[in-house]
């Protein structure tokens, strides 16, 4: 109320002589109005009443500046229009609001303040009679404590008891559970190894614990695996289902699916691992038949495409003849049959040419190296432009992709066959719009490519990478339904997986993902 009676004292003084030395007390209170408002709503931050006089406080203020702004700027116009303006009363009504806004204010603290007083007092009745009560219970429970305590010990030693056979329990199941359990410490010495994981390697505990680390046990291409992924692991905390060959005592091998977990400080340091061992070599050896048999099948495939050849260039050039020579022999219906002939043989032959492709996949060696996908992506259409070019409006968008790792031919071909599916399935729409990007997180890099086509019914997505499997038909829109068997073919060669989202009429996604290093 001073700041504003100080307000109110330099603007009259202005108002009165014309003086500009009244109005710095004015601009001064004007200035700290704002703080001492905030600061008394600090103050009576837990009582919503006073809040509520206070924004009233704060709109009577605004008021009685805006009018002194008015009072000065009419006193710098002329002393009668300043006079005419205080007759308003306006400003005195102002200041009226104030004091009773300011009294009522006060008053709701003092009425607070008795009910504090009022409140210590209940407060000090309270404590004096919780004292006394305190001091006889006390009594009571001296009495009793004697009797507790040896209560408590005899509890404490049953206790005990029970904790010494849960031990014991754990410490068998750790020891003789149907998987190995083994730890190790930040420079990889084994500190703790069940005895399932001994007998499989056929060691005593006191030959391998602090007396080994984990690369004095596995075989040499294990070791790479290791020492490279360990130090990945002390960082991200986790290893899930890793093949790892072990290397027995008598110099055999055990292969096993390693998974482990790291233990860390308060700080995120390492400490040791959690890590479980189960034995591979039962799946090792079927999985190994299966390889051989692909071969086979692969061996198979390859034969079988490769004889086809001979008697579909003599089916295309018997055909050829027959177009050439005797067309004019031949009635529309002739041709018609002809035209179909000619049209399966090619077709024909474009399958045979992707069933070698898809058997060479299997066959060829691999290759890794850091892909820059910008750079391939950009090549990629390039050369589909200039190879395809035609009159369809196309919108491709390729935002900035991030880089992967693999064999660049192989990823080449899962790019030329995801974009050439795009294309085919969006040709029957005014425009072709395709968006390609990536995206990441710790494990994966994942790559879309997005189109406006013709979409599938999702519950058919089991089969779409399937060989020969076709959700349209030949006549709708050509292929030899093998494209994206070898998508799929080759992002599993590299240890990744094809995911694909549609609806139909509105377009599909396909995705594949990469591990960040094979």
């Amino acid at each position: 109320m001073s700041t504003v009676i100080d307000l109110e004292t330099g603007q009259r003084g202005y108002a009165l002589s014309g003086k500009k030395e009244f109005l710095v007390p004015y601009f001064v209170a004007k200035d700290s109005l704002e703080k001492r408002l905030q600061l008394l709503f600090l103050l009576t931050n837990n009582n919503p009443r006073q809040h509520a006089r206070i924004i009233t406080l704060q709109n009577l203020i605004q008021q009685k500046i805006t009018w002194s702004n008015m009072a000065i700027e009419a006193r710098d116009q002329s002393v009668e229009k300043v006079i005419t303006l205080v007759s308003t009363l306006k400003g005195k009504k102002i200041m009226d609001q104030l004091r009773n806004t300011l009294t009522s204010f006060q008053q709701e603290e003092m009425s607070m303040m008795k009910i504090r007083v009022l409140e210590n007092e209940k407060q000090i009745a309270k404590f004096n009679l919780t004292f006394v009560l305190t001091i006889t219970l006390t009594t009571v429970i001296l009495s009793t404590l004697l009797y507790m305590i040896y209560i408590n010990l005899k509890a404490r030693k049953k206790a005990e008891d029970a904790l010494e056979k849960a031990f014991l329990e754990i410490k068998d199941l750790y020891d003789n559970a149907p998987c190995g359990y083994h730890s190790l410490n930040p420079d990889g010495t084994i500190i703790s190894m069940n005895n399932t994981l001994l007998k499989w390697l056929g060691y005593e505990k006191e030959e391998i614990v602090n007396q080994k680390k984990i690369y004095d046990l596995i075989t040499p291409e294990s070791l790479v695996k290791a020492k490279n992924g360990f130090s990945r692991f002390k960082t991200e905390g986790f290893i899930d289902s890793v093949d790892f060959d072990f290397v027995r005592k008598d110099g055999t091998f055990l292969a096993c699916i390693l998974s482990s977990s790291a233990v860390l400080d308060e700080d995120g340091h390492y400490l040791r691992s959690r890590s479980t061992t189960f034995d591979n070599t039962i799946q090792k050896v079927a999985n190994e038949k299966i390889r051989l048999l692909n071969q086979e099948l692969e061996a198979f495939t390859y034969s079988v495409s490769h004889d086809l050849r001979s008697p579909l260039r003599s089916i295309s050039g018997y055909t050829l003849i027959l177009e050439e020579e005797y067309s004019n022999r031949l009635d529309e219906e002739g041709k018609r049959v002809l035209g179909v002939i000619v049209k399966n043989a090619r077709r024909m032959a474009h399958l045979i040419d992707d069933l070698l492709n898809f058997s060479h996949i299997g066959r060829k060696d691999f290759s890794h190296c850091y892909i820059d996908m910008d750079k391939l992506l950009n090549n990629i259409l390039q050369e589909m432009t200039e190879q395809n070019a035609s009159d369809k409006k196309k919108d491709i968008r390729v935002l900035p992709l991030h880089y992967c790792y693999g064999d660049i031919s192989m990823i080449r071909q899962v790019w030329i066959n995801l974009i050439s599916n795009a294309l085919k399935y969006a040709q029957h729409k005014e425009c072709i719009e395709i968006q390609i990007g990536s995206y990441q997180d710790n494990k994966e890099t994942t790559y879309y490519i997005k189109d406006n086509g013709a979409g599938f019914d999702m519950k058919y997505v089991d089969k779409l990478f399937g060989v020969f499997q076709r959700l349209h038909k030949i006549n709708e829109f050509e292929g030899t339904g093998v494209g994206l068997a070898l998508v799929k073919r080759i992002i599993n060669r590299h240890g990744g997986r094809v995911s694909a989202e549609s609806k139909v009429n509105e377009g599909a996604t396909f995705s594949f993902s990469l591990p960040h290093q094979l």
